[in-house]
């Protein structure tokens, strides 16, 4: 059976943000997809494209699985950190979505070589991992998309992308990050010197 890819929209990291805001003040399922939805509508006219973004949000901060409710209360705790927001989202899409966690791992391979890829090489390299469909086609669209909400990669020029870096400080906001590669159980262990150079971890610096 086909993975599902799922991210179908770029998403803001604003919109992040108040997903996230809106969980820890307490709301409740049905509260937060309300005001989702009014928040989302200043910028979105769509009712489907509306629909689809605040369904993204929600998996990732909201419909949390229960095996996943310990990380989720680690990403809150980083989330609250000055500087630490990023790292807690980005650990959420690696849990949450597959597809994201993929494009990390093939962009931060890359980025040992070279600071730069393009459009094309990437969907080549994404063909080979899920096969070559549509659904795909336009979730790296919108993935490349959210990448740069994020500010971890920008465009030189059509179809090619430098990565900007970060340095991490925020020992919670590192703590949620190798919490979510452990969480993705690619291999049995890792060495501490493999930890501070982890490809899906790419756009972040830290000791």
């Amino acid at each position: 059976m086909a993975k599902l890819v799922g991210l179908s929209r770029a998403i803001k990291i604003e919109w992040l943000n108040k997903t996230a805001e809106l969980l820890l003040e307490g709301k409740d399922k049905e509260q937060i997809k309300n005001e989702l939805n009014e928040y989302l509508s200043y910028e979105i006219k769509s009712q489907t494209n509306l629909r689809k973004t605040r369904e993204i949000l929600m998996n990732l901060w909201v419909n949390t699985p229960i095996d996943l409710l310990p990380f989720r209360r680690c990403a809150t705790e980083a989330f609250k950190i000055e500087g630490g927001n990023l790292a807690a989202h980005w650990g959420m899409l690696l849990v949450t979505y597959p597809i994201f966690a993929d494009c990390c791992s093939l962009i931060g391979k890359l980025s040992n070589i070279q600071d730069t890829f393009t459009t094309s090489w990437l969907k080549d390299r994404l063909y080979e991992i899920w096969g070559e469909r549509s659904t795909l086609y336009y979730s790296i669209g919108r993935i490349l998309q959210t990448l740069k909400y994020l500010a971890v990669i920008e465009p030189i020029k059509p179809g090619v992308y430098k990565i900007k870096q970060r340095k991490l400080v925020s020992p919670e906001a590192i703590e949620v990050l190798l919490m979510a590669i452990l969480l993705l159980k690619e291999k049995a262990y890792y060495g501490i010197p493999e930890l501070t150079c982890l490809p899906k971890l790419f756009p972040f610096v830290f000791d």
